[in-house]
């Protein structure tokens, strides 16, 4: 009767709910693992590894990985699994292209919107940088939490600025972009970047100057300079 009806309804929705809740999980630990260089370039996920690996049933990680597939970390191969997408430059001067026009707009507004609060909470976000950076001391920098942390805290300032624009739609457009950048950076030796975080960056202090300067000129000028000696690195 209706009773029962209600309550398979209920029940199915507990379940996909519960499913939606387990693929999140997996997609945001495959994620971590391509963002830090755990798995790299070419290498081959399946499904029933990674279910069992994660103590899920298949379902909730082919969802997982078809999303990252959606999202370009992954490529389906019928009979394979998935591959972590191989490196491509154009790929990476299509992206930097991109960060340098949303970042240069970003820093523009940030500039003009800059209060004593944003310096506040930079200054206390530089300090929490060095409180991490001194704790992962004499640690390889090629371990997965110093790659982690490090590149955390490098999405941190830049997703700062952004936030300080005042435009959240482009606040998550530079966020999705650093994070497929982040990719390309794990496989870069960690001692080119282990320590360049917050103001220990000369070009990130730059940055933060010119726009705590209210010159957004300058701090677009220095956001160019930034992004294309990261894309010479790389």
């Amino acid at each position: 009767g209706p009773a029962r009806t209600s309550e398979v309804v209920g029940e199915g929705t507990m379940r996909d709910a519960a499913h939606g809740g387990l693929a999140a999980m997996v997609y945001a630990d495959i994620k971590a693992r391509i963002l830090t260089g755990q798995v790299r370039p070419g290498d081959v996920l399946a499904a029933h590894q990674i279910a069992q690996e994660m103590e899920v049933s298949r379902t909730p990680a082919h969802e997982a990985l078809k999303r990252l597939v959606a999202e370009g970390y992954l490529v389906a191969q019928p009979r394979i699994g998935y591959t972590v997408t191989p490196i491509n430059l154009d790929e990476i001067r299509d992206l930097f292209q991109i960060r340098v026009r949303l970042e240069c707009l970003a820093a523009e507004l940030a500039a003009a919107s800059f209060t004593p609060a944003h310096a506040s909470a930079f200054e206390l976000a530089h300090a929490n940088a060095m409180a991490e950076v001194k704790r992962l001391e004499g640690r390889s920098p090629n371990d997965p939490e110093v790659v982690e942390t490090m590149s955390g805290l490098h999405r941190q300032f830049h997703q700062m600025v952004a936030g300080m624009s005042g435009n959240r739609r482009l606040t998550t457009m530079i966020g999705t972009l650093q994070d497929e950048m982040q990719r390309f950076w794990a496989l870069v030796p960690g001692y080119l970047s282990q320590s360049y975080v917050f103001f220990n960056d000369p070009e990130h202090q730059e940055t933060y100057d010119a726009i705590a300067a209210k010159d957004a000129h300058r701090a677009r000028a220095s956001v160019v300079r930034h992004l294309r000696d990261n894309l010479r690195n790389l």
